[in-house]
């Protein structure tokens, strides 16, 4: 059972079954709808929809076993976000959105996919 007053502080990231090596301030996006305020010169008229692509972003250590290739090649995959208060949110049919790029032993990543679906 979750402790109700534990805070989300750290997220594991799991591509098709292999935890990644991510480091802290990975982000979800569950994606949905944005509403944007539509204005006139008499006022608010009201709001205006747009579908939002759900994502996952984390910056991982690169180490001799990082395939840079392979994770390049990421364009439908399962990826899964998982926190240590105990939810997990999978995003179904998932591409690298960009690809992989080194510096200062870190690579960020950008998954977006079809859907982002709680599992737990």
């Amino acid at each position: 059972m979750a402790n109700p007053n534990q805070v989300t502080g750290r997220v594991f990231v799991t591509v098709n079954g292999q935890r990644l090596a991510s480091k802290e301030g990975a982000k979800l996006d569950i994606g949905g709808v944005t509403r944007t305020g539509v204005k006139g010169d008499s006022g608010v008229h009201g709001y205006m929809e747009a579908t939002e692509i759900p994502f996952i972003e984390c910056t991982i250590s690169h180490m001799a076993a990082t395939d840079l290739e392979a994770i390049a090649a990421y364009s439908i995959e399962s990826v899964v976000f998982q926190t240590d208060t105990g939810q997990t949110y999978s995003l179904s049919q998932s591409w690298l959105a960009k690809p992989p790029e080194l510096s200062k032993g870190e690579v960020h990543l950008r998954f977006e996919g079809m859907a982002c679906v709680r599992s737990s």
